[in-house]
């Protein structure tokens, strides 16, 4: 994965200089800094059109790093309230001038970042990830041109061959907020043409559902890939999976990362 996460980070990682957003927003919203302290997001500062530059060149220039360290290629990741994300939303971005207010301009930024990162890897080669519907999380609050944004955005992507969409389906219950979309595999499915993947909150039995439905190509698993080395192992044999512990996610050191057993490790210490 390719990704800034703008606003959504802290002086603390940056020699006490303000992060970088379209839009001197808050997300207000806690993080933590790089001991592990929790702190509160500040204000950032709002990019000028010379800085927007050079972070697209950034990317472009991530994208020519991995390609040279031998990756067979790149994910950006224009989703969970990062930069691109926040370019994205009426909330974060109060630009007037090209890169904010239509859908075009709210775009142009993830579309300069594609086409920077297409000079390194061909487009079968890059996937871009999504999350229409979040809500309330990573300081990103979905409005009611949320959905008809994404809807043109992923409509423009059926012109690139990419190797996959990444989308998420909400992390959050919006099943009473009327202008966002509950289900985004079923959503998105007809709109995009090529290889669809989803994630969040599924299971072996969830995920073979909407891949079955026709709602998704593919199915992409994190948390439970963290508690179970050996997930697609289990699912092969329907053995129960472990739970993660959320208490040690964004925490130093190994515990919660690399110690969960395998199938046969657990079966070995019973």
């Amino acid at each position: 994965q390719l990704w800034h996460v703008g606003r959504t980070s802290l002086p603390d990682y940056h020699d006490g200089q303000l992060p970088w957003a379209p839009s001197a927003v808050n997300p207000e919203t806690e993080l933590r800094n790089q001991y592990g302290e929790k702190k509160q997001t500040a204000t950032p500062h709002a990019m000028t059109i010379e800085e927007i530059a050079q972070t697209v060149k950034e990317f472009g220039d991530a994208a020519a790093n991995a390609k040279k360290a031998g990756f067979d290629g790149v994910e950006i990741h224009s989703s969970n309230g990062y930069l691109i994300h926040q370019f994205f939303n009426n909330q974060s971005n109060l630009r007037t001038d090209e890169y904010g207010g239509s859908n075009e301009n709210k775009a142009r930024f993830f579309f300069e970042v594609l086409e920077a990162v297409a000079q390194s890897f061909p487009t079968n080669r890059i996937g871009c990830r999504l999350n229409p519907s979040l809500n309330g999380v990573f300081g990103i609050e979905g409005t009611p041109d949320t959905i008809p944004f994404f809807d043109y955005l992923i409509n423009r992507l059926n012109e690139y061959d990419l190797a996959y969409l990444h989308l998420s389906e909400p992390f959050t219950d919006v099943s009473d907020i009327e202008f966002l979309e509950s289900n985004i595999a079923k959503h998105y499915r007809p709109i995009y043409n090529g290889n669809l993947m989803i994630n969040n909150q599924f299971d072996r039995e969830t995920g073979n559902k909407v891949i079955e439905e026709g709602h998704a190509d593919l199915v992409a698993y994190g948390k439970l890939f963290i508690s179970n080395p050996d997930l697609a192992h289990r699912f092969k044999l329907k053995a129960e999976t472990a739970d993660w512990n959320m208490k040690t996610f964004y925490t130093q050191g190994r515990e919660g990362y690399t110690d969960y057993p395998t199938l046969e490790k657990e079966k070995a210490k019973n």
